[in-house]
């Protein structure tokens, strides 16, 4: 970024000084030389330089001559005296040391310098050379180059071109005065002008005196005290007293009086030009005086924008308080400030403050009312030594500055304008931070109540995926499933494990484990795979009080012991209930893998919610399972325990249960006849569950007690109906096929009660039905069905089924009789299980490995 500060203002403070201090020493020098070595001098210690030449003209030649050098005693005594011809000169600033005269480079070369910064000043009246080895000279070293230069300039000017050696005390006072105009000092520009004036002008005493309200005050010294200078003025000690008077500006900024002993008065030549000097001093007071006003205004303006600044960026209120308070004590000097915010009441509270309470100082109430009162001619109060200036912001009093001096007095023109600013400025800072800090409280309280709400929302998506996982399967290992995953993705933790007690109690053991990421699954199942003792004591508070406990890796007995390692790294684990009111069904057992994330106590409170809602859909499917298995072992129980064996036959069967509702009605049973034939019967009870169980009970009774006396079909289902419609209860019906095989004859003879034909199945792969038909059993007695007959050659097989297998579903679409035919046809040659086999596979593959319904096969082949 390019810098456009002057150069003035880039000029070190200390550097400036000592330009100023050997300025001053050139003034009061007695001697050309002395006042050129003054200013040779300082140039090298300003700028840097190892060394530093003032030349100047010499007589008669067209040459400037070396007549101040700086630097090494022994290189300032070869330098001194040579010359460059004015020709050689540049026409302006030079830092190309290879361009330089011949004698420049040769300074150079003896002082071992790489850098060069050539200045001549006064149309070649005045060259100066500053040498050094290292960095290049600075822009604010170039600068202070030039005043040096502009300053010898002077002082060749004022001492004329006679003796070098000669004493002139006029010049030296212009010189005085120029230097104090230019000095840009913000120092003590009285004392300046008291001791210059005094040593130039050759003065005993010298003393300013300014207007300080009716009076004139000595504001500053040379010779003797201040406190004495009133005395000093009328008389001196040694008892002779001149007095010179001479107003510094028009108007007088001030007046300066010399004091001088007898005989030692000034002359009428130098009374002229110490007005001359009055008018540089009186420039250089007003300077000062504007120097120090302009820093109170910076400093103010600063001030302000610290606070603006530190305000806007930290938007608290606190922190915008304390700097405010140590801000206006710094500026005002003030040990006990102190800052009151209004509160909810209307009451003043002290927010912020500094020093201990000042004794007998006004309430912050009673200040503010004054403050706001009518009678109120500044925006700043004062009152028994305070200063209090209210704080508003958009027409609202937020609250109460207020500085208490040490001791009474009145505050200036700055401090007023100070407080009255920064109230003005800390009201709208406070205004701002209150804003953000209530903005913040909502926002937060906001946040809680959506982290409230997505909570609830998901104790609720896993409520119902549960509850869906129960609905589609009533599987009470599914459930399980469905819980242990819920929980991972709902609660964001890392695994969940759901264990239930085996049938003696004595062990926990685990029927659900979920891990979040796939790599991890396997690691993590063999450690909290086995089983846990039941008798352990956490174990025991959490079944019988419903009581969770968190996993420690210093615990006496760990629960799972193979976690001790992975505890002590960081992991959290907790076991919490899944509870019904009065009984515990299981354990929930969560785990965080990551140190930094540990389970929290609301985690845990929802891992217990989601299992409270989960225990009843658990308690359904557990009564499920048992209702099932007792179904499933009556069902099991009335299907054949073995194959028939019959001359010339070969008989396969197949019974598979639907995974998706309770138990079917399906049925199937073989007996041989004493003819030496097969009679096999396939039903569907309507209904599912315990009672489709008995009903099949009864058909298998019903075919068992009938086919002996009625082994032909269309007697054996005529009297099979009459038997059926007395003992099944209303609405309900039995469809049925039977078939009697004679596998010496080839024959087949059937009937069907509103079942699914039966397929024949030729060795060629040639496919037809048994076209048999009749009204189901059990809706009318007195029934007759026709019997159909048809030739079962060798290799042929016959085929009967459920409508679970024709039925099957995939996306609303009906496994069907041609999809059943085509595949009869293309396993046509398998043998008798296996064809039925592959009937069953294919239609619950059709069906995605869901069947809806059951399914029961059987096939017969002639061999």
């Amino acid at each position: 970024m390019l810098d456009v500060t002057p150069a003035s203002a880039r000029l070190p403070a200390v550097s400036l000084a000592a330009l100023v201090r050997a300025v001053s020493a050139a003034a009061a020098a007695g001697t050309r030389t002395e006042a050129l070595a003054e200013i040779t001098a300082v140039a090298r210690s300003v700028t840097g330089a190892d060394v530093a030449l003032v030349r100047i003209p010499v007589d008669g030649c067209a040459e400037l001559e070396a007549a101040a050098v700086a630097g090494p005693a022994t290189l300032a005594a070869e330098l001194a005296g040579t010359r460059v011809s004015i020709s050689e000169l540049p026409g302006s600033a030079l830092d190309d040391l290879d361009r330089a005269p011949a004698a420049t480079r040769r300074a150079a070369e003896l002082a071992g310098a790489s850098e060069l910064f050539l200045l001549p000043a006064g149309e070649g009246s005045v060259a100066l050379e500053l040498l050094r080895a290292g960095d290049p000279f600075s822009s604010s070293e170039r600068f202070a180059a030039e005043l040096c230069a502009a300053q010898a300039l002077l002082v060749l000017r004022a001492f004329g071109a006679g003796d070098p050696t000669e004493s002139l005390a006029r010049p030296a006072l212009e010189l005085a005065g120029e230097s104090l105009a230019a000095a840009l000092d913000e120092g003590d520009q009285a004392g300046e002008i008291v001791r210059l004036s005094a040593a130039v002008a050759g003065a005993t005493a010298a003393i300013l005196w300014q207007q300080r309200g009716a009076e004139l005050v000595a504001v500053a010294a040379h010779g003797v005290p201040l406190p004495e200078a009133a005395a000093a003025a009328d008389a001196l000690p040694n008892g002779g007293t001149v007095s010179t008077t001479l107003p510094l500006g028009n108007p007088a900024t001030g007046v300066l009086q010399l004091l001088h002993a007898d005989g030692r008065e000034p002359t009428a030549e130098q009374i002229a030009h110490l007005g001359t000097f009055g008018v540089r001093a009186a420039a250089a007071l007003r300077a000062g005086e504007q120097s120090r006003q302009l820093a109170l205004e910076l400093a103010r303006t600063r001030a302000l924008l610290e606070l603006i600044v530190q305000a806007t960026a930290e938007l608290s209120v606190a922190y915008t308080l304390e700097t405010a308070v140590e801000r206006v004590s710094e500026i005002l000097g003030v040990d006990r400030v102190a800052v009151h915010l209004r509160s909810a009441d209307g009451s003043l509270e002290e927010a912020a403050g500094r020093g201990a309470p000042t004794r007998n100082a006004p309430p912050a109430e009673r200040l503010l009312d004054l403050a706001l009162g009518p009678a109120r001619l500044s925006p700043v109060i004062e009152v028994a030594g305070a200063l209090a200036v209210p704080l508003v912001a958009r027409g609202d009093v937020v609250g109460l500055l207020a500085a208490y001096p040490e001791e009474r007095r009145s505050a200036g023109e700055h401090e007023t304008a100070l407080l009255a600013a920064l109230a003005g400025q800390l009201a709208v800072a406070v205004r701002n931070a209150q804003l953000h800090e209530e903005t913040t409280r909502l926002g937060d309280e906001r946040e809680a109540a959506l982290a409230a709400e997505r909570a609830a929302s998901r104790r609720l998506r896993a409520l119902y995926e549960i509850s869906r996982s129960f609905a589609q399967s009533l599987s009470l290992d599914e459930t399980l499933e469905a819980l242990a995953r819920t929980v991972v993705d709902v609660l964001d933790v890392d695994a969940a494990v759901v264990r239930m007690p085996d049938e003696r109690r004595e062990q926990l053991l685990p029927h659900a484990i979920h891990v979040r990421d796939d790599q991890l699954a396997d690691a993590f199942g063999g450690i909290v795979a086995h089983a846990a003792p039941f008798g352990h004591h956490d174990v025991q508070r959490l079944f019988r009080d419903g009581r969770g406990f968190r996993l420690r890796p210093n615990a006496r007995e760990l629960f799972v012991p193979g976690l001790a390692p992975f505890l002590e790294k960081g992991w959290t684990a907790a076991i919490v209930p899944i509870a019904l009111p009065g009984e515990v069904l299981a354990s929930l057992g969560i785990y965080s893998f990551r140190p930094g994330s540990p389970l929290t106590d609301d985690v845990l409170e929802a891992a217990e919610a989601i299992g409270a809602q989960a225990a009843l859909a658990i308690d359904n499917a557990r009564l499920y399972q048992q209702q099932k298995q007792f179904a499933d072992t009556m069902q099991r129980s009335l299907l054949p325990r073995a194959r028939p064996v019959v001359a010339g036959l070969e008989v396969g069967e197949v019974y598979e249960q639907s995974s998706r509702v309770e138990v079917g009605g399906d049925l199937y049973d073989f007996l041989a006849l004493d003819d030496g034939r097969l009679a096999v019967v396939l039903g569907d009870v309507t209904g599912h569950g315990v009672d489709a169980t008995a009903d099949m009970a009864m058909a298998k009774f019903v075919f068992r007690s009938l086919v002996r006396e009625h082994a032909e079909p269309a007697d054996f289902l005529s009297a099979a109906n009459d038997v059926i419609c007395s003992e099944i209860a209303g609405g309900k019906f039995i469809s049925m096929s039977y078939v009697v095989v004679d596998g010496v004859a080839g024959t087949v003879a059937a009937a069907s009660a509103g079942h699914p034909q039966p397929r024949l199945v030729l060795a060629d792969g040639t496919v037809s039905h048994v076209a048999a038909r009749g009204l189901v059993l059990g809706i009318e007695p007195g029934q007759e069905y026709a019997e159909v007959r048809a030739e079962l050659p060798p290799g042929a097989a016959l085929v009967l089924y459920t409508d679970g297998v024709v039925e099957a579903r995939r996306d609303g679409e009906l496994y069907g009789d041609e999809r059943l035919d085509s595949l009869l046809a293309a396993r046509h040659n398998l043998p008798a299980h296996a064809l039925a086999a592959a009937v069953a596979e294919d239609a619950r593959e059709f069906a995605g490995g869901d069947l809806s319904d059951d399914v029961a096969v059987v096939a017969i082949r002639r061999l």
